[in-house]
């Protein structure tokens, strides 16, 4: 087997050019990172829907099910980071493993993900925001997208600049969601559940791990787990990356797991063991939210709709930094305009490809608003469409993996890390996608028109990059041999 040259952990590894500058530490990755996730939005409008329609009371366990998918998959995926310094995510190390051509076509692929979240929230958290305002507030009746436009010019000028900036922006929110969502979870666990006789771990149990749709359960637990894998995309931006990327990854997925599994045991107590599906059912927006207010009072109430805000547009703009960054890296291998691989001389930001993410995305939602398209509907497609590719990235990185460090993971190589895990991992990965093809019209919003349509978005960009790969093969020869930052 070839050796390969390992960085040590006080190494930084060869950069390559154009690239980007950055002095982000463990935490400031985990923050920009784990912002991605919108706990506050998982707990508050994720969790009931998943006890209403996933594992019903089983929920806790789809999310520590999930988790420990994410982490068998993150062995593998983290130690060929270290082997592979490259930037440029999913793109570098699919494109290492499984060649030039499918390479670039996950790297379409998995660009159309993020930028899919960034666009597509803005709706969502305009919608939000006008509820707050005009329920809550009593102020003016504004349309979505005037409050979606606040959400697109803040998360533009903190794009632009240094990434240790968004990063200290996503830390306060993040530190915000966190702290209301454990301080719900405290006084549930304080006040003993819904009859003051304490926390039943029932919804642990094995007798519960099959209740309602299982399969669906863990489908939607997978998918709150995004962004995980972006640690690796800003590695250029992270001082010891060697060292903090497979901390911060493990330390995210740990992170999310912990607060989504304890959550949801935590509301289910809440409401009663025995009610609780059913009250889900009967209406889970309103089910957390009596939740919460029953033990936290209207002050913790507040403060939580409050930060589904703010975890909104954390959301928006950690989206909005992982898309520059892939757009930063495919002009770097000069598939896009070379002019959007420029690296700010101040910030060391990728400020070309941020405003042209920052573009984009205004234009598409100027189509939306100016065509009445229902804005939460468009979210739930666009949400949809994400979960999908985001499982289907991550699957044929996992296959990436397996094959690439067979063959060059040297001393990382181990039996354990680049075999077993990977073989755990592709049976879960390979379960949830059937499940995510099986279940996408209802990941889309019910309609088999729209999931036709946006599989074969999926699938066309796919081709698309693949097809562009293999001419650039046969007739630019120095553009292919740099696909997937080589």
């Amino acid at each position: 087997m070839m050796e390969t040259t390992i960085p040590t952990a006080t190494e930084r590894p060869p950069q390559s050019k154009p690239h980007l500058k950055g002095n982000m530490g463990f935490f400031q990755l985990i923050f920009s990172v784990m912002a991605y996730n919108a706990p506050m939005v998982v707990v508050i409008g994720v969790i009931p829907i998943m006890v209403m329609e996933g594992a019903g009371l089983g929920t806790p366990l789809s999310f520590i099910g999930a988790g420990l998918i994410l982490a068998l998959f993150s062995v593998g995926f983290t130690r060929m980071a270290r082997v592979l310094p490259n930037p440029g995510g999913f793109y570098a190390l699919i494109t290492a493993g499984l060649g030039r051509a499918v390479g670039l076509g996950s790297g379409f692929v998995a660009l159309l993900a993020y930028f899919g979240v960034y666009a597509g929230t803005f709706s969502f958290g305009g919608i939000v925001v006008s509820e707050l305002v005009t329920n809550t507030l009593n102020g003016p009746e504004l349309p979505w997208y005037v409050w979606g436009a606040a959400f697109w010019l803040a998360s533009g000028v903190l794009g632009y600049l240094k990434v240790e900036l968004s990063a200290k922006v996503l830390a306060l929110f993040l530190f915000a969601e966190i702290l209301i969502i454990v301080a719900y979870d405290l006084l549930v666990f304080v006040n003993g559940g819904a009859d003051g006789s304490g926390i039943s771990l029932e919804p642990l149990s094995p007798a519960h791990w099959f209740d309602g749709n299982f399969s669906l359960g863990l489908l939607l637990a997978i998918g709150m787990y995004g962004g995980f894998e972006v640690t690796v995309l800003f590695r250029e931006e992270v001082r010891n990356p060697v060292r903090v990327i497979p901390r911060a990854t493990f330390a995210v997925i740990a992170i999310a797991m912990t607060i989504y599994a304890l959550s949801s045991l935590m509301f289910a107590n809440s409401l009663g063991i025995d009610k609780v599906v059913g009250l889900a059912q009967a209406d889970p927006t309103g089910a957390m939210n009596t939740s919460i207010e029953s033990f936290g009072g209207s002050l913790l109430f507040e403060l939580a709709t409050v930060m589904v805000i703010t975890s909104t547009f954390a959301v928006i703009l950690a989206a909005h930094n992982i898309t520059a960054r892939y757009v930063f890296n495919l002009s770097a291998d000069k598939i896009l305009p070379k002019r959007m691989s420029s690296v700010h001389k101040r910030h060391g930001s990728p400020h070309v490809a941020s405003v042209a993410t920052s573009g984009a995305a205004l234009v598409l939602n100027a189509v939306i608003a100016v065509l009445g398209v229902d804005p939460l509907a468009f979210y739930t497609a666009v949400l949809g469409m994400t979960s999908m590719i985001a499982l289907l990235i991550i699957f044929i990185c996992n296959v990436a993996v397996f094959l690439y460090m067979r063959r060059n993971g040297g001393q990382l190589a181990s039996t354990w890390a680049t075999v077993v895990c990977p073989i755990l991992a592709a049976v879960g990965l390979g379960i949830a996608l059937v499940l995510a093809a099986i279940n996408f019209p209802m990941l889309v919003g019910g309609s088999n028109e729209v999931a036709a349509a946006l599989l074969t978005v999926i699938f066309g960009l796919f081709v698309l990059g693949v097809a562009a790969a293999l001419v650039y093969r046969s007739r630019k020869p120095h553009i292919y041999s740099c696909i997937g930052r080589q």
